[in-house]
């Protein structure tokens, strides 16, 4: 069976820049593109390139911007499984720092912003044995309709990776997506960030507003987060690999040596190669291992996303 993954297609705007703008200052970049992204997009490429059997549910508008991204989804083979003529898809802009890390989102919403249950609830799910959800498209005004809709699918794999907007999403919402006990997903500073603001201080106590203790460490944020969904909790940790929990250990899967160029699309090809690799049957190490990989190869290259050729060969250099 397929994976089906839900999020954006967008416009992305790259910028290459030695530092971030201070306050009242410009700053000039020394090279530009524009290229198609978007977490769900990157990690569908990624499945792709793995041969894992997936299908891209992402929303398509009517514009400029939904005319070109309806041209890549078809160059590629995607089937448009939501098309929605209220206004058009996001143009979103990304900053990439001297030494290829990424500084600076900015991005509008649009159609991908707006997700309506009436379009999940016409998919065909027999077909699916897994879900792929991006964080962008649950932090906005579609939250609600993707936690209510993944709530019916409860019998499905959940991936959840929430990414930089974490913090962002309703907590009603968090919570739908909790109970179905996703796979979850995130880096370092996600899982800090969380776990911390999830537990406001109480004057009254050196705990949270519910006793509890702030996550002082990556073991006590991983903790807190498997007791959410009770299922396996992957956090990347960048250069110093990726750490999975599952209630019993904190497990260590160190990282694939690699130069960076840029990071835009690690996430996002990381999560999509877990999936990829749980779908052919690896145990969790060895797809978290091959996860490893995957994002090793795609820092390696500008922009966020490979064709099969470059893919493979940028695998063989990263083994």
């Amino acid at each position: 069976m397929k994976t089906l993954v839900v999020g954006a297609a967008m416009i992305d705007m790259l910028m290459k820049i030695e530092a971030l703008p201070k306050s009242g200052e410009d700053v000039l970049c020394s090279e530009s593109g524009i290229v198609i992204g978007g977490c769900a997009y990157n990690a569908a490429n990624t499945l792709r390139n793995l041969e894992s059997a997936a299908d891209l549910c992402v929303p398509v508008g009517k514009g400029p911007y939904a005319d070109m991204i309806r041209s890549e989804l078809e160059r590629c083979g995607y089937d448009i499984l939501i098309q929605d003529d209220s206004q058009d898809n996001v143009n979103h802009g990304s900053a990439v720092r001297g030494g290829g890390y990424k500084g600076l989102d900015r991005g509008v919403d649009g159609v991908e912003g707006a997700f309506q249950k009436k379009w999940l609830d016409s998919l065909d799910m027999d077909q699916y044995d897994s879900i792929y959800v991006a964080g962008y498209q649950v932090c906005n005004q579609g939250g609600q309709a993707i936690g209510e809709w993944l709530c019916e699918h409860g019998d499905k794999q959940i991936f959840f990776a929430p990414g930089p907007v974490i913090c962002s999403i309703d907590a009603a919402v968090m919570e739908q997506i909790f109970s179905v006990h996703p796979i979850l997903h995130l880096n370092e500073k996600e899982a800090m960030d969380f776990t911390r603001a999830s537990h406001q201080p109480d004057p009254g106590n050196s705990g949270g507003a519910d006793g509890y203790v702030p996550a002082e460490d990556i073991l006590d944020a991983v903790r807190e987060l498997y007791s959410r969904t009770g299922n396996l909790v992957i956090v990347t940790l960048g250069e110093k690999g990726t750490v999975y929990y599952e209630g019993d250990e904190l497990h260590t899967v160190p990282s694939v040596k690699t130069t960076v160029v840029d990071t835009i699309g690690a996430g996002a090809s990381h999560i999509g190669a877990v999936i990829g690799g749980l779908k052919k049957g690896l145990g969790r190490e060895e797809s978290i291992r091959l996860a490893n990989r995957v994002a090793a190869a795609v820092v390696s290259v500008q922009g966020p996303v490979m064709d099969k050729e470059t893919f493979e060969k940028r695998m063989e250099e990263h083994l």
